[in-house]
Formats: C-alpha cells, structure tokens, sequence
C-alpha cells in the first residue's frame, strides 16, 4: 500500500503532539491530543503540515470521543513551550 505525503505527514503530527503532551508529563486523552494537535496548528505555516495537522485533528474526533468537544481554538492560556525550553515551574 502507498501512503500519500500527507497521509505520512499525518502520523508524524500526531506522534509529534504525543510526544509533546509526554514531555510535559501531560496525561494522554483524546481531548489533550486534540488540544495539542489545534495548538500546533495555530502557529504552523507550511501548508502541507496545515493539511496533515486538520486532518490528524479529524482522525483524532473520529476515534476518541472526548476530543469532539474540544473546539478548534486552543483555550485560553495554551501555549506551546517557549523556545528557550525554560520550564515554569
């Protein structure tokens, strides 16, 4: 089976968000992968990671319940981690 670009493109993200929400020591749930997956892409530029991010956002609502009721824009105060990697806390 070929996989498109995108397709390909689709699974990194998410493994991407996963890894992400790991890092933070974040649970995992459909809702927190949907969060990051939106986050991610309010700040992305490149239009075939744009795609590849709706469309792992799509695949996410479609298979985990509790990520339907996360809207399209990041709650107030949701963040990615800054760039100079300091933590918070």
């Amino acid at each position: 089976m070929h996989r498109s670009k995108i397709e390909k493109l689709t699974d990194y993200v998410i493994g991407e968000a996963v890894g992400a929400l790991l890092g933070q020591n974040a649970s995992i749930s459909g809702a927190s992968l949907a969060r990051r997956l939106t986050a991610m892409a309010a700040t992305e530029t490149d239009s075939d990671r744009q795609q590849a991010l709706a469309q792992a956002l799509a695949k996410v609502r479609q298979e985990f319940s509790s990520a339907c009721a996360v809207v399209d824009v990041p709650p107030r105060g949701y963040r990615e981690p800054s760039a100079t990697g300091a933590k918070k806390h």
